[in-house]
């Protein structure tokens, strides 16, 4: 998180789940929101074409951007840093301009606003293993990864979200919700979860271990 607060207008993008969502504030209080249910490929460039047209503004005269950059769909995640990338390059400021947030930083806020309760958001991860945040206060905490069986034994409250995939079997008893970024952003509440990014790139939660193959000469076996 920064003290460094963006400046509007302001175009939010988040496509981390199943749906696309895509936000405009023009100052501190508002906000114009489209989303749709579909490939954030197909659907994100009309989604941010939608929201300027309703505010009558161009790109260009949009002040920054903020993204969601996980965890979640990995293809939304690099649908979204693309395009901030191809904005930059053609010129957009705002481009330059650019804050990400993590998506169990909203569900967190989400959670905590509608149960008026304390415990975990996560969302699958694969492998056996869960996205982890806790709330109230996510934005205070650390994003990490829990294992399936960490959270079939944790107790208190254990949140999720219907719009994100979910792969692994798991007999933890899990509340739940609908993953709608408006609220949040409605408001300020989103301020704290911001952080400045140098470059558009996609959340890492967990670093891939590949065995490397090492180059043997072959060789009779030795008599």
């Amino acid at each position: 998180m920064s003290d460094q607060a963006p400046e509007y207008p302001l175009l939010v993008l988040d496509t981390s789940s199943r749906k696309t969502w895509v936000g405009l504030k023009l100052d501190a209080h508002g906000l114009i929101a489209k989303s749709e249910s579909q490939d954030p490929s197909k659907t994100l460039f009309k989604l941010v074409d939608a929201v300027l047209d309703e505010a009558d503004i161009s790109l260009e005269n949009i002040a920054s951007i903020a993204f969601c950059a996980g965890p979640g769909s990995m293809l939304g995640a690099r649908t979204a840093s693309m395009a901030i990338r191809s904005w930059k390059g053609i010129g957009i400021e705002a481009a330059r301009n650019v804050y990400y947030y993590n998506s169990l930083a909203v569900g967190g806020l989400i959670a905590s606003r509608k149960l008026k309760a304390s415990g975990i958001v996560v969302t699958d991860a694969r492998r056996s293993s869960w996205n982890a945040l806790p709330f109230p206060n996510p934005s205070k905490q650390e994003l990490h990864l829990i294992s399936n069986e960490a959270l079939e034994s944790a107790e208190g409250l254990l949140v999720t979200f219907e719009e994100f995939p979910s792969w692994t079997q798991t007999g933890a008893a899990l509340t739940r919700l609908s993953y709608d970024p408006s609220p949040i952003f409605s408001e300020e509440l989103y301020l704290p979860m911001l952080t400045p990014a140098r470059e558009a790139s996609p959340i890492t939660v967990r670093t891939n271990d590949y065995k490397k193959w090492e180059a043997k000469i072959h060789s009779a076996p030795e008599a």
